[in-house]
């Protein structure tokens, strides 16, 4: 079962996203890696689109056995370009790409109607994880 919401696009909204993947996953392995993916996407999608101004952030999370997805629909922008910045390029802003990069085992992104985009990310349990504590869902199954 997939987990929707959408959210107002102000800076409170990381919070609460990051809430709803909390719930979502629980004690999952990937639960902190897929919080920090959501919020470095949250705050992109506030900072750089209309979502941040006076407009709304689509967040979804779909978990199966062995794997974590997690997509940001934004408001669109003007510009229709996402950009990983190297490290010498990087000053107070600019790592949020590079930490979903770092974090995701897949990631992309795509642009979808009046120039919105949605950006996601994918995490997969290792060898070393057990697949069974990936796919183990706690008791609340929504928002």
């Amino acid at each position: 079962m997939p987990w929707i919401a959408q959210f107002p696009g102000r800076p409170e909204t990381v919070g609460a996203a990051r809430a709803m993947v909390r719930e979502a996953l629980g004690d999952n392995p990937k639960t902190d890696d897929a919080e920090m993916i959501t919020s470095e996407l949250v705050t992109n999608a506030i900072l750089h689109t209309r979502s941040g101004r006076g407009g709304h952030v689509w967040v979804e999370i779909l978990r199966r056995r062995d794997w974590i997805r997690i997509a940001v629909t934004d408001d669109g922008a003007q510009e229709s370009s996402f950009n990983l910045r190297t490290a010498d390029e990087m000053e107070d802003f600019g790592r949020g790409l590079s930490i979903v990069n770092a974090l995701a085992d897949f990631w992309g992104a795509r642009s979808e109607v009046d120039n919105c985009h949605t950006v996601w990310a994918e995490l997969t349990c290792s060898q070393n994880e057990d697949p069974k504590q990936c796919a183990e869902k706690p008791a609340s199954r929504g928002v």
